[in-house]
């Protein structure tokens, strides 16, 4: 979409005085805020418009003020889980006529001025936003009723403001990509909580003098360098900025964390590579489409073939039977591999669905526009209406021709040129956006060039409607944002998706919150099996690699720990969205012969993921314990989100197979109950499984002691023969410091 936000300006807000403080009184929830959102629409307009909506994915509301709320909601939830303050950051926020144009202006977001040489100022003499300024010195300034401010152009949703634009899309299911003629407005907004949160410049947007009296520095010019001139813009003229600020990709992002996370998420141009070679050529450049799924480094490689379709057209056109705008006759031959289509007579989505449905493992499209016109690369950011686990990838009509004529008998390789640096990059460093256009507010974004693309590039493309902050909250750690360390803790718990009920994975956090260990509960053929490992948490994921599997085994007394069988399985990584939403990618090994699978989940107790440090619930009784003459097998325990929900998943084997079992419980005094344990069968592996398959069968009832902080003793009781009762003492497997 070519939609601009045109936000963080710092012209229409006012700068702030470093005296004064101002407490205000606040209910006990508010107090726990990180965000405090108040809504300045007067009754019946913006966020408080009663009229009446269908509900739509992720988002039941049924008045139109209502969705929007929610939306905010998610988009607060989405940030509060990544940052931290010592008091609540008020958030104005409210829609207005921003009006329709060339450039129309779809919301307006910043901090409500500057401070600076305050209390907790990581640097003296540095002007700093007022959010990022109050939520490290622990006051209010008298001079702010908030220190956040967005706006919403409320002409977007009539329809008539942008041609093919028909309203936001107010869903917030991550699986559901927006309706085609909508946008995201959780992207919108959680972009204009970005800008209001510091993803801004501190210059005037004429001049690029400093603010203040006297000007002094800001904290986003500390870290905004020109590789030219090699000095920051806290070390440049006035007139040295101007240029600066259009002089393209020379000016790039110097904070240290950002460029780490970049390094790891940015890919460089794609290519193309033919094999045998195609008259003497073997790399070709290639575009690649603006939204997930996308390849790996290492890319894909794969017979290429054409797509053959009853499609209209001219018969004499050699291409028009290879549009994909209906279903592919020739399905045997395309499945698996990677389909040549050409560009035209239907939308790009119709022919990423007809050649998903049979079986291809890619779409390479082919530009219908002349040589010069860049339209491939103008539209890789396309909005598309669905979602599907197939990447497009884009060349030129030339290349196009090039490589149909070579048919068949041609492997291709869609990957990168690693010889490259990462688009939007330059010399190591993430580009900030300094358009040889303008000079209006451009250093308040990432470089348009950037990709996979940001939260943060200046016009909203629908990439963000699953509420990736990508790189952003890294840039913000950068200018002195308080991590999200000390919360880990809130990802702990039980994570499922409800679609699929009867599988899932438990977190629990060890060691002071230093080491994530995840087991997982999941089927293979009709049969229980589990996994467990310790992992990294590294910003946006955790990171499990190694994850182990177990066999060999038997129930109670016939249990001998020499008889475990320990085999690596292969990794899971966990992309948290906020504390009660995450994607779970399930990479088995090779020799698992399983498919790599990844499925949405939700906590199954949901917490306030606004919510500060300090006012987390206390989960030092969660953790893994085990006999430790009985290594391979144990119970791990997770208080949920909640407070009062706990959940044990007891991990051991019948007959050399895994088994595992799972129940909740209250805590009541130093005990806790678990009734109701029960364990399951007949589920399968990833696509293949179905919740109405899983048999639910009652094991009987687990409780479980605790004695000091460390150690526990645990009663099973059971009506099947084949359990039993018994009593044992466990430990934890990382002991705590008590």
């Amino acid at each position: 979409m070519t939609a601009q936000d045109r936000s963080g300006l710092p012209g229409k807000l006012l700068p702030i005085l470093i005296p004064g403080i101002l407490m205000l009184g606040f209910s006990s929830f508010a107090a726990a805020q990180v965000l405090q959102v108040n809504y300045v629409d007067p009754p019946g307009f913006g966020f408080g418009d009663n009229t009446p909506v269908q509900p739509l994915p992720g988002n039941p509301a049924t008045t139109r003020g209502a969705q929007r709320r929610a939306v905010m909601d998610a988009a607060v939830a989405i940030w509060a889980s990544r940052l931290d303050s010592s008091i609540p950051l008020r958030v104005s926020a409210g829609f207005e006529d921003l009006g329709c144009g060339d450039e129309t202006i779809l919301g307006l977001g910043g901090s409500t001025g500057f401070a600076w040489n305050f209390i907790n100022a990581p640097r003296q003499n540095i002007n700093f936003p007022a959010s990022l300024a109050t939520a490290l010195r622990g006051q209010y300034f008298t001079e702010l009723s908030a220190e956040l401010e967005v706006s919403f152009n409320i002409r977007i949703d009539s329809g008539a403001c942008i041609e093919g634009v028909e309203s936001f899309w107010y869903g917030l299911d991550p699986t559901v990509v927006p309706a085609f003629g909508t946008l995201s407005f959780l992207e919108l907004v959680a972009h204009e909580l970005g800008h209001g949160l510091g993803f801004q410049s501190w210059t005037d947007r004429d001049t690029r003098d400093f603010l203040g009296s006297p000007p002094r520095p800001d904290i986003w010019s500390e870290y905004l360098l020109g590789l030219t001139e090699n000095l920051t813009w806290s070390e440049m003229s006035p007139a040295q900025r101007r240029a600066s600020s259009t002089s393209g990709t020379n000016l790039v992002w110097i904070g240290e964390q950002a460029n780490l996370r970049a390094a790891e998420r940015l890919l460089p141009p794609g290519r193309v590579s033919a094999e045998p070679a195609v008259g003497g050529q073997r790399h070709f450049p290639a575009w690649v489409q603006g939204f997930p799924p996308f390849l790996p480094p290492q890319g894909l490689t794969r017979e290429l073939v054409l797509a053959d379709g009853s499609n209209p057209g001219n018969p004499a056109d050699p291409w028009h039977r290879s549009l994909a705008c209906s279903a592919l006759d020739n399905r045997d031959e395309v499945a698996g591999k990677i389909v040549l289509v050409k560009r035209g007579e239907c939308t790009f989505a119709m022919k990423w669905q007809n050649v998903f449905n049979a079986g291809a493992a890619a779409l390479l499209l082919v530009d219908n526009q002349p040589p010069g016109s860049g339209a491939i690369e103008r539209d890789r950011g396309i909005a598309l209406d669905r979602n599907l686990p197939i990447p497009i990838w884009l060349v030129s009509r030339q290349t196009g021709t090039r490589l149909r004529d070579a048919l068949p008998g041609l492997q291709l390789k869609l990957g990168y040129n690693h010889a490259a640096a990462a688009r939007g990059t330059n010399q190591g460093f993430v580009n900030m956006l300094a358009s040889p256009d303008t000079i209006d507010s451009n250093v308040s974004h990432f470089s348009n060039a950037m990709f996979p693309q940001s939260l943060m590039n200046p016009s909203l493309t629908n990439l963000g409607f699953g509420g990736d902050l990508d790189l952003v909250p890294d840039l913000f750690y950068d200018i002195g944002w308080r991590s999200d360390a000390p919360k880990l803790a809130q990802y702990s718990g039980n994570w499922f998706n409800p679609a699929r009920s009867g599988e899932g994975c438990q977190l629990t956090m060890e060691d002071g919150n230093e080491i994530p260990v995840l087991t997982c509960y999941l089927y293979r053929d009709g049969e229980q099996f589990w996994l467990i490992g310790n992992g990294v948490h590294l910003g946006d994921r955790f990171d499990f690699s190694g994850m182990t599997i177990t066999e060999g085994a038997d129930y109670g007394p016939d249990f001998r720990p020499e008889d475990v069988v320990r085999r690596t399985w292969g990794d899971i990584v966990m992309r948290v969205r906020d504390c009660n939403s995450a994607r779970f990618e399930f990479m088995p090994g090779p020799d698992q012969q399983l498919p790599d699978f990844d499925t949405n989940m939700v906590k199954i107790v949901a917490g306030n993921c606004n919510r500060r440090a300090s006012q987390q619930i206390n989960r030092f009784r969660s953790g893994n314990y085990f006999d430790p003459e009985r290594s391979g097998e144990g119970i791990q325990i997770a208080r949920e989100a909640d407070g009062a929900s706990w959940v044990l998943t007891w991990y051991t084997y019948q007959q050399g197979q895994q088994l595992w079992m799972i129940g909740a419980g209250e805590l009541v005094g130093n005990r806790i109950e678990f009734g109701d344990v029960l364990f399951t069968r007949g589920g399968q592996w990833g696509r293949d499984f179905r919740a109405s398959q899983i048999e639910r069968i009652d094991f009987g009832t687990i409780s479980v002691q605790f004695d000091g902080c460390n150690d526990i003793e645990v009663t099973f009781d059971s009506d099947l023969p084949a359990f039993g009762s018994e009593q044992r003492r466990m430990t934890r497997i990382i002991p705590r410091q008590c």
